[in-house]
């Protein structure tokens, strides 16, 4: 007796089109599961992004902080004043 179902090789109910975790039968099943991960997985690398990135100051604020900098004499009046010009 033939089994069909998951160790059969053909996948699920004989039909390797329409297998577990597809969300429609047929090729364009997997397009649409394909686009589905590829945007779940877009979405939590911008999230990753957004919450991980350290970058999240303004210009102003950058500036800012290059004063605290300058006023605290961590850095010359000559590297202010050239940090100070590229920040803008």
């Amino acid at each position: 007796m033939m089994h069909s179902g998951f160790g059969s090789g053909m996948g699920f109910n004989g039909n390797w089109l329409c297998g577990p975790g597809a969300f429609f039968p047929g090729p364009i099943g997997w397009i649409v599961t394909l686009l589905f991960w590829a945007l779940l997985i877009y979405l939590g690398v911008k999230l990753f992004k957004a919450i991980f990135s350290g970058s999240s100051k303004g210009p102003a604020a950058r500036i800012d902080s290059l004063k605290e900098r300058y006023a605290r004499g961590e850095i010359s009046e000559d590297e202010y004043n050239r940090m100070k010009a590229e920040l803008r």
